[in-house]
């Protein structure tokens, strides 16, 4: 299951599992007032951020949602949103994560009828992710709030050229600093070497 691997990811990435529960007054079958607790966002997996202010809501299936099933979540988180004052930052960071293949084997129609909902942003985005992908970590890249993991390669005769840029603007004192892993630059340092730089131009 993908499942576990979102899970995994959203755990690295400082988010944690909560449920949301809310007190609520009832009467008891003996006609008592007692206080009873809710679930006011019914999904399995729900995640938070460090700062409470994102959800990450997953589901996932080993065939395509179906509109009822897209329209029963929409609903739930509907419902939860109305729980929440305009000043909370989650009613307007929800993330509905929809795992699923997406192979060929599906009827296309109805994948592209699912993916549409995905436009829908009403009561949060939504953002669905083919399980049958080969690379499953560019489908998990689609999340908002998670940097791509970039690998640039440069040729040597491209790291040369880019080197004598750098020393043509930068002091030959600040650049060998640069080079040094262990030597800290204050932001101070840099605009007092950059404008020697350039009063030594000037003249």
């Amino acid at each position: 299951m993908k499942l576990n691997t979102v899970k995994d990811y959203l755990h690295a990435n400082g988010y944690s599992e909560k449920p949301f529960m809310k007190k609520s007054a009832i009467i008891n079958s003996e006609g008592k007032r007692e206080i009873s607790e809710i679930n006011i966002l019914p999904f399995k997996h729900i995640f938070i951020s460090q700062s409470q202010k994102e959800v990450y809501i997953l589901e996932e299936k080993e065939c395509l949602f179906t509109s009822n099933e897209l329209e029963k979540m929409d609903n739930l988180i509907l419902t939860f949103i109305q729980f929440l004052s305009n000043k909370d930052a989650i009613k307007y960071n929800i993330n509905l994560v929809l795992l699923c293949p997406f192979n060929k084997k599906q009827d296309q129609k109805e994948l592209q009828k699912m993916l549409g909902f995905e436009r829908n942003k009403y009561t949060c985005r939504k953002i669905f992710l083919d399980t049958s992908s080969k690379d499953f970590s560019e489908e998990m890249a689609i999340l908002p709030s998670f940097p791509l993991d970039v690998h640039l390669v440069l040729k040597s005769t491209q790291i040369d050229s880019l080197s004598n840029k750098i020393k043509e603007v930068m002091d030959d004192n600040l650049y060998s600093a640069l080079l040094k892993d262990a030597e800290e630059l204050t932001l101070n340092q840099v605009l007092v070497a950059l404008n020697s730089k350039g009063e030594a131009h000037n003249e």
